[in-house]
C-alpha cells in the first residue's frame, strides 16, 4: 500500500503561536477557514493521479466538526479522517512560529500500526497540488527507504532559530560523535518513507526528542521544528538523500520573492506556501462549483494562471489583492 497523508491541527488560544504566511496565530477563525480550505484542492489532484493510494486526513478535530464541504470532498474521494491527539507538543513558549508541527511524529507513530514493512507513506504539506501519479516516487521510496526534500541553504543562515553548523554540533552533543558529512536541512514539507524506516524514526525520536527538550531552559541551540529534527534523524539513521528533489519544489510566487522556473510546471507537486489565500482559495472556489477537476487541460490552465507557476502575471497580482482582501472582511 502507498499512502498519502496530510494534517491539520488546531491550537487553542493557550498554545497558538504564529504563522507568517497567515499573519495570524494558529487559533484564528482566519486560519482554521484557510487549511480547512486547501484541503479541497490538495486531495482533488492527488486522489485523480495516484487511484489506489490510501488517503488520510490527521487532526485532532472530530470528523463530525469539520466543515460539510470537506467532509463531501472526504467521501467522494475516499479520504480516511484520523482523529489523532497531540502528545508531542513542546513546553509553551518552546519558539514562536510553527509549534503545532511536531505533530509529525504523533502521525508516524500512529502510522506504524497501519503499515507492513514494505508499505510506503508521503507525508505532505496541504498546500500542494499533484500534478501526475506518484508512482515512480513511491518506486523509489520503497528500494531506498526513504525519499527526502533537501532544501538548499546558506549554512551561515538561521533556520527558524538555528543554523546548520548548529545543528551539527547538536548532533555531536546529542551522540558523542560528529555527523559523518556537513549536515542537509530537509523541508517538513514533503517526506516519503517505507514502513521499516518509519518504525526506526519512531525509535530514535524519543531519545532525540528528550534530548532535545531537556535544552529547554539553557540558552544554547535547539531543535525548534520538525524538520530539524528530520535532518538530524535522516543523518542519524543514514535516511539522506535529495530524491524528492526530483518531485517537489517549495514554488516562492510572492511580489518579495520569485524562485519558480518554466521547467517547475512539470514537477509531479508543486508546494505553493504563498498561494494559501490566493490562487489555492480560487481553486477551492472553483472545485466547490464543479465538483471536481472536471476537463484537466482547462483546470490546469487555471491553475497555473491562478498560482502564479510557471510565471505571475499583472492580472494575478490585482486578483490576489482582491482575493486577499474579501476573504479578510469576509471572515
Amino acid at each position: 500500500m502507498n499512502y498519502i497523508i496530510t494534517w491539520f491541527y488546531r491550537e487553542s488560544a493557550d498554545e497558538a503561536s504564529f504563522y507568517p504566511q497567515m499573519g495570524q496565530k494558529g487559533d484564528s477563525a482566519l486560519v482554521h477557514s484557510i487549511y480547512m480550505q486547501i484541503q479541497v484542492p490538495f486531495f482533488h489532484t492527488f486522489r485523480r493521479y495516484n487511484p489506489e493510494a490510501g488517503l488520510l486526513f490527521f487532526t485532532n478535530l472530530q470528523r463530525d466538526s469539520l466543515p460539510r464541504f470537506l467532509l463531501e470532498t472526504f467521501d467522494a474521494l475516499r479520504v480516511k479522517v484520523i482523529t489523532l491527539p497531540y502528545t508531542c507538543r513542546p513546553p509553551k513558549d518552546w519558539y514562536g512560529a510553527w509549534q503545532n508541527q511536531f505533530y509529525l511524529y504523533d502521525i508516524l507513530r500512529d502510522m506504524e500500526g497501519r503499515m507492513q514493512a514494505d508499505d510506503t507513506v508521503l507525508v505532505c504539506d496541504a498546500d500542494c497540488l499533484c500534478r501526475s501519479s506518484l508512482g515512480p516516487l513511491f518506486d523509489e521510496t520503497r528500494k531506498r527507504g526513504s525519499a527526502l526534500y533537501e532544501f538548499i541553504t546558506d549554512r551561515t543562515v538561521s533556520i527558524n532559530g538555528i543554523t546548520l553548523p548548529q545543528m551539527e554540533a547538536f548532533y555531536e552533543a546529542c551522540y558523542g560523535e560528529p555527523p559523518r558529512s556537513p549536515l542537509a536541512y530537509y523541508g517538513g514539507e514533503f517526506i516519503t518513507l517505507r514502513g521499516d524506516k518509519v518504525s526506526l524514526i519512531n525509535r530514535a525520536f524519543r531519545e532525540l526528542w528528550q534530548f532535545n527538550l531537556n535544552r529547554t531552559s539553557r540558552n544554547i541551540p535547539k531543535l525548534n521544528e520538525e524538520a530539524h529534527v528530520l535532518s538530524i534523524l535522516a543523518e542519524r539513521l543514514n535516511l539522506r538523500n535529495a530524491i524528492a528533489n526530483r518531485y517537489v519544489k517549495r514554488m516562492w510566487t510572492s511580489p518579495q520573492f520569485n524562485n519558480v522556473r518554466p521547467e517547475d510546471e512539470h514537477l509531479a507537486v508543486w508546494h505553493l506556501p504563498y498561494e494559501k489565500k490566493r490562487g489555492l482559495y480560487r481553486l477551492f472556489r472553483l472545485l466547490e462549483k464543479q465538483k471536481g477537476l472536471g476537463d484537466e487541460a482547462c483546470f490546469w490552465k487555471k491553475a497555473k494562471a491562478w498560482t502564479g507557476v510557471p510565471a505571475v502575471s499583472l492580472v494575478k497580482r490585482l486578483r490576489d489583492r482582491w482575493t486577499t482582501l474579501l476573504m479578510l472582511f469576509t471572515k
